[in-house]
């Protein structure tokens, strides 16, 4: 049985349809697509597949519950240093990075700047136990696309993967898109 597909009919006001229109062109959707991925993650469902995502930590506590907590909406890989991860990467296409700062050999933010000049589709976020706005600011610099103190809340980092999920897919259809 096919599905019956109905409409529904909104009135915005001109204003907030302004705003509306700029922020999907700016994210490459189409406002239909966007008013029903809200609609469908307010209620806790997500239409898009999700995405194949790189946790790079060298505790294994914390990488262990980072893969737990994304492992049934995403595809998780992990690594335990930062050689790793840029091994991995050079074999597989990742959507999302998500890379501790402090890494036996090759820092996170090493990583990332690696990451931004081989396939600058990735969106990286770095993580840290030790923030500080310096290394905030250096690591943005280098291509993070946002930065999360441990303990990490899961919901915040879902909903940080989900929000940059069709950006890295549409920086990797067109490469030389200059969108953050």
């Amino acid at each position: 049985m096919a599905e019956e597909k109905r409409q529904l009919h909104l009135r915005v006001p001109a204003e907030d349809y302004r705003k509306l229109k700029v922020k999907c062109a700016y994210d490459g959707v189409s406002i239909q697509e966007y008013i029903t991925k809200l609609i469908a993650e307010s209620m806790g469902e997500y239409p898009d597949k999700g995405g194949s995502v790189l946790v790079v930590e060298d505790e294994a506590i914390v990488r262990e519950s980072l893969q737990d907590a994304l492992k049934d909406a995403h595809v998780v890989t992990t690594a335990e240093t930062g050689e790793e991860a840029l091994e991995l990467i050079k074999k597989k296409d990742f959507d999302i990075l998500i890379v501790d700062v402090r890494l036996p050999g090759k820092s996170g933010i090493e990583v990332v700047r690696e990451v931004k000049q081989t396939k600058p589709y990735i969106r990286s976020v770095v993580i840290t136990a030790f923030p500080s706005v310096e290394l905030a600011v250096e690591a943005m610099k280098q291509g993070a696309v946002d930065y999360l103190v441990k303990p990490i809340r899961f919901d915040e980092l879902e909903n940080l993967i989900w929000e940059n999920l069709s950006k890295a897919r549409q920086r990797k259809l067109i490469p030389d898109a200059s969108g953050v």
